[in-house]
């Protein structure tokens, strides 16, 4: 782009399916340009969502072809759950139309919203870096991505404590016990992961519907959603994995703050991860906060090592 006219911004409770393909789009554009994901999975999930929570601000130049109520085509975006400050706003501008303050505008429309909102910046890349500088911003969070190979695991040997039971996630047909089934493990998993993540801002607020959601998807997989019950049937421990371009994925292990100790987590990890490699994949990567000693430990006794870094940033 040789010349850039002031951007115009336009904030939305909801997107229509051709803004959310836009959005879409610029965010594949960006990751192109930078070598690291521009949106995070929840966010893209939430650009075909109902009004609620969510706060969409779209920039877009003034003047061209109408899009989607926009003045010309959609040049940066900006997601913010209004309601949680700490789940933190994400933005992405257009490769072509940076270093004109379009990703300051952005945050300004956002901390107009939510004046204390926090923004992520995936793969904490030098040029966010930078802006978050110049924007007088200070890291409060920090989110690794980990990765091993899978080689050696297909037969990793899992130990449970005497009397707990593993199995996989309930399939969906059209059997009407199956389909009762489904919803028990849905409602159960959910109870489990906000009792496991009570303290975790975005991951401890999924719901049942954020779990339908995801079975839409086409990397899901019940074979791979591994469930851990003590001897009384009760969950307590899971493991959730993912499969996306050839590549594994611990997308979330959880353990009931009271089983803590028995050795679960490590169990539910290693259910997954032999599943994984007996799927014939090569290499695993999951996200870890920082500051989770416990995991971060049970990982790299695992063989897990940091490849990259998301970080968090708040005024």
């Amino acid at each position: 782009m040789t010349e850039q006219t002031s951007p115009h911004l336009e904030i939305r409770t909801s997107l229509t399916p051709a803004q959310a393909a836009e959005v879409r789009d610029l965010a594949r554009r960006a990751a192109d340009a930078d070598g690291v994901e521009a949106l995070s999975e929840q966010t893209l999930l939430h650009l075909d969502a109902a009004p609620g929570a969510h706060r969409h601000v779209l920039a877009g130049l003034e003047g061209g072809n109408d899009a989607g109520g926009m003045h010309g085509a959609i040049i940066g975006y900006a997601h913010l759950d209004h309601t949680d400050p700490e789940a933190g706003a994400e933005i992405v501008v257009a490769p072509e139309s940076r270093r004109h303050g379009l990703g300051t505008a952005l945050w300004g429309a956002v901390t107009d919203l939510v004046p204390d909102a926090r923004v992520w910046a995936h793969g904490d890349v030098p040029p966010a870096s930078a802006w978050a500088e110049h924007a007088g911003l200070r890291v409060v969070r920090e989110l690794l991505r980990m990765a091993r190979p899978l080689e050696g695991l297909a037969d990793a040997a899992v130990d449970l404590p005497e009397g707990y039971t593993a199995r996989t996630f309930a399939r969906a047909d059209e059997q009407t016990d199956t389909r009762a089934a489904l919803e028990a493990d849905i409602q159960a998993w959910a109870a489990l992961n906000a009792r496991a993540f009570a303290t975790h801002a975005e991951q401890g607020r999924m719901t049942a519907a954020d779990v339908r959601a995801r079975m839409a998807e086409p990397w899901f997989d019940a074979d791979g959603f591994f469930l851990v019950a003590d001897p009384e049937g009760r969950l307590v421990a899971f493991h959730w994995t993912k499969t996306e371009d050839g590549e594994g994925e611990v997308y979330v292990v959880g353990v009931d703050p009271d089983r803590q100790g028995l050795g679960l987590g490590k169990a539910a990890t290693l259910l997954g991860l032999r599943h994984l490699a007996r799927a014939g994949l090569t290499r695993v990567t999951l996200y870890v906060d920082g500051d989770n000693a416990a995991a971060l430990a049970t990982y790299r006794r695992l063989g897990f090592e940091r490849i990259s870094l998301d970080v968090q940033y708040a005024a």
